[in-house]
This record gives structure tokens, sequence and C-alpha cells, in this order.
């Protein structure tokens, strides 16, 4: 008798299933990331030329993560976009898969799909920068190929005020949102499928700026700004950076159980996520 919770045959079969059913949308998805890091690639080294100065090496890995934070997120509030109708819900909810074969594969394709093709997309795009200005300008003010691997590291060691502790812990809370981000729209489109991205973009904006207000009250009523800001400069570097990994850790654990928790109690008659 197979295991009702997981099964590799089971689980390969569904994931097969989800690409080939789906690879227009994951082909185009990845082409347009290529695209926009090949022309943000382009006008940037025109803008910069080959200087390795500091500032200009950080602008090209804040550019490349930035396109990976939003990309991640974009890409997640896809993945349960199937729950919009009922016939996808039928269709979703009653394939012989198991629940957590389906929730598996959805972050499987999803998620650590994008992690993984991210890369390939940013080193394509370099690749095609040279290709495109190299004979143009004869390569003068052209750099080689830059290894974007290494871009959350890069990102991350290239603070020259922060100690090198706070820098590794830095990177780890960089990390540790990166894949936060993800569980908190793949939860987004588990509860709104219809619209996924901007509703739960909205929701996080409310919350967010409920949480804004709350603090400015707290703080005038118990103390003052000036205060408040002296206290979060004295806060040192190493400390805050280990409270915003333990921060994203926590963010991480919240986002993923509350998308696998509503997940469960999906069904095929109902769109609601409170039913």
């Amino acid at each position: 008798m197979k295991n009702q919770i997981f099964d590799w045959n089971r689980f390969v079969a569904a994931l097969r299933k989800e690409v080939v059913e789906n690879w227009r949308t994951l082909l185009f998805s990845a082409i347009g990331i290529y695209a926009l890091l090949a022309l943000l690639m382009i006008l940037g080294n025109l803008t910069i030329g080959d200087s390795t100065a500091r500032p200009e090496l950080m602008m090209r890995y804040v550019m490349v993560y930035v396109v990976f934070s939003f990309g991640g997120i974009g890409i997640a509030s896809l993945a349960f976009r199937g729950l919009k109708t009922k016939a996808g819900r039928i269709e979703l909810l009653t394939s012989p898969s198991s629940t957590f074969e389906k929730f598996l594969v959805n972050t499987v394709v999803y998620v650590l799909g994008f992690i993984v093709v991210f890369p390939i997309c940013a080193q394509l795009a370099d690749l095609t920068r040279i290709a495109i200005l190299w004979p143009w300008s004869g390569g003068q003010g052209v750099p080689g190929p830059v290894n974007f691997l290494a871009t959350i590291h890069e990102f991350a060691f290239q603070q020259d005020w922060w100690p090198q502790p706070a820098k590794a812990w830095f990177e780890i809370a960089l990390w540790l949102s990166n894949l936060a981000g993800p569980g908190l729209y793949l939860l987004g489109s588990i509860m709104w499928p219809r619209l996924s991205f901007l509703k739960t973009y909205a929701a996080i904006f409310a919350i967010q700026s409920v949480l804004v207000i709350m603090l400015m009250i707290c703080i005038k009523l118990f103390s003052d700004m000036e205060t408040f800001g002296m206290w979060l400069m004295g806060v040192e570097q190493t400390t805050g950076m280990m409270w915003l990994a333990v921060w994203s850790a926590s963010q991480l654990v919240l986002c993923w159980a509350l998308a696998w928790w509503l997940w469960k109690r999906k069904d095929v008659i109902s769109l609601k996520w409170w039913s």
C-alpha cells in the first residue's frame, strides 16, 4: 500500500504535470526576467562603464538583488492561480496526489524553481550586455562577466561601515527574507487566487501602515522621537543584524505555516479562505 502522505513516483508525476501544463507561463516569466535584467545591465554599463569603485560594484548587485526579490514574490503569487475557478479547484484538489504533494509541487516549481532559474537568467543577461556593447565600443568601458551567483553575499559584505559579524548576520537575514517573501505571497495565492499579487501587496501595505501608526503612538506616549532615535543609533550593529535575522526567520516560519494550514482547508465548493 502506497504512502498516503508522500510517494516519490506520485510526486514526480504531479510535478511533471504542473510543468507541462504551465510551461508557457513559466517560460515567458523567465524570458521577462532575463529581458529586464539585460536592459538594466546594458543601461547600467553605459552609465558607470567599467569602474571598479565600490559604489559602482555595489550598484550592480543591488540592482540584481531587487529584481530577485520582486521576481520571487511575483512568481510565487502565481502558484495557486488554478483555484480561481470551480473547474480549476476540482482539477487541482481531486487529483490523485496527496495534499502535501500538491503543496510541495507548487513550492518546488514556483519558489525553488525560481531560485535556480534566476541566476541563469542573470548570467545570460550579463553575457547579452557584453555581446551588445563590446562590438559597439571595442571593449572600452565594458567589464567582463560578473558572477551574479554571489549577489546576496556581495550585497551583504560590501558594507564598509559594518564589522564582519554584522555582515554575516545581514547575509543570513537576506536569505531568510527572500524565502519568507515568496512564502507570504504563496499564502496570498491560496487566500486570494484572483489578483493575488495586488491583493497581497495591498494587505501587507495596510498592516504595515497600522503597525507604523501604532509604533508612533507608543513612542509619543512613552518617549519621544529624539530619544527613540538615539536608542536606535546606539544599538550595536552586530546585535541589530542578529535580531533582523531572527525577525526574518520568524516571518519565514509564520508565512509558510499559515500557507500550509490554509491550503489544507481548501475545498472545491468555496473560494473563501475563512470557510
